[in-house]
């Protein structure tokens, strides 16, 4: 198998199962793992529910990247995407994410992923302010779904973060040494694409909406934006790329 889905859960979630179902009727099959940090039994009865692999983060205070490096530990094939626990999966994802992946050249892919819808009470927001700016910053990839050049990568990250983070595979192969850093607990994946910019190899961007993000105050995203901390974590980065 060429493709592993690890969903890294993190305590329980009303939307684990739905985002499991997501992931097992995918036109194309993938492995599918669950990892967790905050072991319950709900958790643990779905994975055997659905005859999943299950494994528990045995250092459960090194927080959302710990977990996250984890989970991308746990998969043994070349490409694999953290899914979200929240979110849902299109059934064509895995099929466009290797159809691409089989179109480039794979040693220089980094990472690949795909345009996204979010989901607000249950519904599908409409496209906003938000996607605008999103979509301006990922203009380069309007000449090219893959992008080499390191100034050209940096570049789309210079004025916030477009990449959807659950819609990005990962290149193990290519990644060498890289972990998400401990040193941010919101903006760990934008800080993940600017670290992987420096890089050699490609950034590569499939429009497609094939994921359907869900936003709600119980996520873990949104006690850390009440907190503050997601407002300092880019200020920092700002201050990292701009000075």
């Amino acid at each position: 198998m060429q493709h592993t889905f690890v969903i890294p859960t993190y305590q329980e979630s009303l939307y684990l199962e739905e985002c499991v179902q997501s992931l097992l009727a995918q036109t194309i099959e993938s492995q599918v793992i669950i990892t967790t940090s905050t072991p319950a039994i709900p958790i643990q009865q779905l994975a055997q529910k659905y005859g999943l692999d299950y494994h528990i983060n045995p250092n459960p205070n090194a927080g959302i990247a710990g977990d996250w490096n984890f989970a991308l530990s746990k998969a043994d094939t070349p490409l694999v995407t953290l899914a979200h626990q929240d979110d849902v999966y299109e059934p064509d994802y895995t099929r466009a994410i290797r159809e691409q992946f089989a179109a480039c050249s794979a040693d220089n892919v980094l990472i690949i992923f795909t345009n996204y819808t979010d989901v607000v009470d249950n519904r599908i927001r409409p496209a906003g302010l938000n996607a605008f700016v999103k979509s301006t910053l990922l203009f380069p990839f309007k000449f090219s779904r893959s992008i080499s050049s390191r100034v050209l990568k940096r570049s789309i990250l210079l004025f916030g973060d477009p990449v959807c983070c659950p819609s990005v595979t990962f290149n193990k192969a290519a990644l060498g040494n890289f972990n998400f850093s401990a040193d941010y607990l919101v903006a760990l994946d934008w800080f993940a694409w600017y670290q992987l910019a420096q890089r050699e190899g490609a950034f590569v961007y499939i429009d497609k909406k094939l994921v359907r993000h869900r936003i709600h105050p119980a996520s873990e995203t949104a006690r850390q934006i009440n907190k503050g901390i997601r407002r300092q974590e880019e200020t920092r980065l700002l201050e990292l790329m701009w000075g």
